[in-house]
């Protein structure tokens, strides 16, 4: 007689009930399915796909090329009216900016042979001495040529005006002969085609300016009046213009307009009428 297998026989008698998933299963294993791919796709560095690698390239590359951009150009500096700033230059050189002023400085300033900057306003330069390098000054009307000294450039209403404190200065036109100054020389170069002029002066009516105050001794009125029109963006005018070839002795702060105009008004024995930044003198 054949021995029967128990194990195979209760096999046998298992019976599989076939049934098909209700939709809220499907719901359920659909929404971990997705779970599982979101988390993978967290724990996966953002740094780690492909497109992020190709805009942080990019990204990278731009920011290189700014930063080289940046440290080749050439500095630009511009005060507001009534802004006296003074700033030190990569050579040592030091120089004070007068308001309504700006200055562009030549890249690799404290290298090169030829050191150069370029002024529209006013400022006074304290040149350093480097090996014999030369300092070039542009303005629209002239070059300022020095080696180490201190002077006053003031390039406005097309003009030029440098006074030379001590040291030496060659001045360079494009339409008359080079001038040496020496100190204490004032040289006035003219977009009109004239010989340079040249004359003693003292130094300190012409940078007094830096401490905020103004010297008046021998200056017309007419002078000053520019003056505050260019620095400080004030305009004054006189019923009387006969005002203006006025000259007038001793020196008044420049710490407020207000008070300076009022001051003005005084020495001249005349009343004021303002409007804005704009005074008339009766």
């Amino acid at each position: 007689m054949e021995e029967q297998d128990p194990t195979g026989n209760y096999i046998r008698n298992i019976h599989f009930k076939e049934s098909s998933p209700s939709q809220a299963d499907l719901d359920r294993l659909r929404s971990r399915i997705w779970n599982d791919i979101a988390e993978t796709e967290t724990k996966k560095g953002w740094w780690n796909r492909p497109y992020y690698l190709i805009a942080a390239s990019v990204s990278l590359l731009v920011v290189s090329a700014g930063i080289a951009w940046w440290s080749m150009r050439p500095s630009h500096l511009r005060t507001a009216y009534g802004e006296i700033r003074t700033i030190t230059l990569d050579d040592g050189s030091h120089v004070t900016l007068n308001a309504n002023s700006e200055i562009t400085i030549g890249k690799d300033l404290a290298d090169n042979a030829v050191r150069e900057v370029w002024l529209e306003g006013e400022a006074y330069f304290d040149i350093a001495k480097r090996n014999g390098a030369k300092f070039i000054v542009h303005t629209p009307e002239a070059q300022v040529e020095v080696l180490g000294t201190e002077f006053n450039v003031n390039a406005r209403r097309q003009n030029t005006r440098v006074v030379l404190h001590e040291g030496k200065v060659k001045l360079h036109a494009a339409h008359a002969p080079a001038v040496v100054m020496k100190p204490g020389d004032m040289a006035i170069v003219s977009e009109r085609k004239q010989p340079i002029r040249l004359r003693p002066v003292r130094t300190e009516l012409y940078d007094s300016w830096k401490e905020s105050t103004i010297v008046l001794d021998g200056k017309p009125v007419g002078e000053i009046t520019e003056m505050l029109l260019d620095n400080y963006g004030i305009r004054v005018s006189f019923a009387d213009t006969a005002f203006l070839s006025k000259k007038l002795e001793g020196k008044l702060s420049l710490q407020s307009t207000d008070d300076f105009v009022t001051n003005l008004a005084t020495i001249l024995d005349l009343e004021i009428e303002k409007d804005g930044n704009s005074y008339l003198f009766r």
